[in-house]
């Protein structure tokens, strides 16, 4: 003869030790009623410590239960906090943009350059940006993608370029004092009129830089290792105080002139 099916209870790990004290209370009571116990003792202090006990046992329940529960959905939670993570990430970069492009055309900072530190950070392309005329000095940008970004006339003194990728960018008249530019790639990179003093090109690409003969100054720029020169800039940069190898000035001097450079 074939059982009628009656479906599995799901209970909860919170459902489980209520039901579970229900059934004890009369469990405990049953066993202990068959155990003996001083007469002087009330009947309902009896009972009292069988719910007491019953009670005990349902809160340790619920405390296993809630600890498996925390090691079970460990999973979900992890999941939870990267989502979270990514969605807390896109807005803070979407907020970013809009800082720098409100300020395109403006003098200034006007936080971009948090804003663009956060989105490099963020490993957002920076490419094409437009930052003509903005004040970025001392900037924090290693390994940036400013690939054809128009840099024109903006103040990028002390900036750190280390290893930026600068192919088809336009520095026209930017100040790039003091600038670190070690390993960056230069390709194609427009360069009338660009501020190079005391800037560090060393180990930089200079594949087909544009208009390097009418850079406006290179004192002391470091050339040392530069890769893919053109011909005859190594040459004209070292005629006009460009330095290289052994051939270095001492930090003292540099600094020194760093300084007469800023304030004329």
């Amino acid at each position: 003869m074939r059982l009628p099916f009656f479906p599995r209870p799901r209970w909860s790990f919170i459902e489980a030790p209520v039901l579970l004290s229900i059934v004890a209370v009369p469990a405990l009571a049953a066993g202990q009623s068959t155990m003996s116990y001083p007469r002087d003792v009330p009947l309902w202090s009896f009972w009292l410590s069988t719910i007491a006990s019953a009670l005990t046992i349902a809160e340790l329940l619920v405390l296993l239960g809630g600890v498996y529960l925390l090691w079970a959905r460990r999973g979900e939670r992890r999941r939870a906090e990267a989502e979270a993570a990514v969605i807390a990430r896109k807005a803070a970069n979407y907020q970013a943009w809009q800082v720098v492009n409100s300020a395109q055309g403006k003098g200034g900072s006007g936080g971009r350059i948090d804003a663009l530190q956060d989105l490099n950070a963020n490993g957002v392309s920076l490419a094409g940006v437009r930052l003509d005329g903005a004040w970025l000095e001392g900037i924090q940008l290693p390994s940036a993608h400013l690939s054809q970004a128009s840099l024109r006339e903006v103040n990028l003194c002390g900036a750190n370029l280390r290893g930026a990728n600068l192919q088809l960018a336009d520095l026209t008249d930017a100040n790039l004092l003091g600038a670190d530019l070690r390993e960056a790639h230069l390709k194609g990179a427009i360069l009338k009129g660009a501020q190079l003093g005391t800037v560090d090109l060393g180990g930089a690409d200079l594949r087909e830089i544009r208009d390097w003969s009418l850079i406006g100054s290179v004192s002391y720029l470091h050339v040392e290792a530069v890769r893919n020169a053109p011909s005859g800039f190594l040459a004209w940069a070292l005629e006009r105080g460009a330095v290289e190898g052994s051939a270095k000035m001492a930090d003292t001097e540099e600094r020194q002139y760093s300084n007469m450079y800023r304030a004329v």
